[in-house]
């Protein structure tokens, strides 16, 4: 039976203040929940789930029964901000960021986002920084929060596999590894040696990167448009060419 009390911290967990209130975020959809749950979350809340669920749910029980709560699907309804009732609904505690500042930046790719605002654009990085191993992701003031509903579906898991960090970039230890920032005033990316530990800059989609990160900059490079008739490419989109293409010359010098 779910509770008026856990059905109310359920329904305000759209909300970031109540995120953060309760340590709590909310992934909604069999999609979604299995995305989380395949790739290894563990700090799982409760599990609803309604009779219509029936593939998948043997593994689930076998797993996870003391977490999973059955209910109805007018219970679900009341707890669901879906406009299609989900089948299944996790609620989970947020994942820790990741100490960078005492571990320090570990070889390889990593990736800053300055005032990335859009909860879809950021669960798609996420979702692509995975895909091209970028190390750790750092999430400036102003960016959308980690568990924002949008960016759950669109990260698919990513969100509580990736290792992020959050704040800015001042008393990094910058002077150690280099700072790539992506701008239509840089050199072209694909003429461009890029260095085999690095960040990866991505700035605001409408202003790009803000004056004060712009400043810490080793370089800033771009993606050269092929036609004159689009101003720009969409944040996420430009970062999947850019980690691509930074892989690639890794992979292959």
């Amino acid at each position: 039976m779910l509770s008026e009390k856990y059905a109310k911290v359920i329904r305000s967990l759209v909300h970031k203040k109540y995120r953060q209130e309760y340590n709590l975020f909310v992934a909604e959809g069999k999609k979604a929940v299995l995305d989380i749950l395949g790739g290894g979350y563990r700090a799982v809340d409760r599990i609803f789930i309604t009779p219509e669920i029936t593939d998948h749910l043997e593994v689930l029980s076998q797993e996870w029964d003391d977490k999973i709560h059955p209910v109805s699907n007018k219970e679900m309804a009341r707890i669901s901000n879906m406009d299609t009732v989900p089948d299944i609904l996790l609620i989970g505690y947020i994942p820790p960021p990741y100490p960078v500042w005492e571990a320090g930046f570990q070889p390889g790719i990593h990736l800053y986002l300055d005032q990335i605002q859009d909860p879809g654009n950021l669960g798609t990085i996420l979702r692509t920084a995975e895909w091209f191993d970028v190390k750790t992701v750092g999430l400036s003031e102003g960016c959308a929060d980690l568990v924002h509903p949008k960016v759950i579906q669109s990260s698919m898991g990513s969100f509580c596999r990736v290792k992020y960090w959050n704040g800015g970039l001042n008393s990094l230890g910058l002077e150690k590894i280099p700072l790539v920032g992506a701008g239509l005033d840089g050199v072209d990316v694909f003429q461009y040696s890029l260095p085999a530990n690095g960040i990866l800059v991505i700035g605001n989609e409408g202003q790009g990167i803000s004056t004060h990160v712009k400043s810490l900059l080793t370089r800033t490079i771009k993606i050269p448009p092929y036609s004159g008739t689009v101003e720009s490419l969409n944040a996420a989109i430009a970062t999947a060419i850019l980690l691509s293409e930074w892989q690639r010359q890794l992979t292959y010098k």
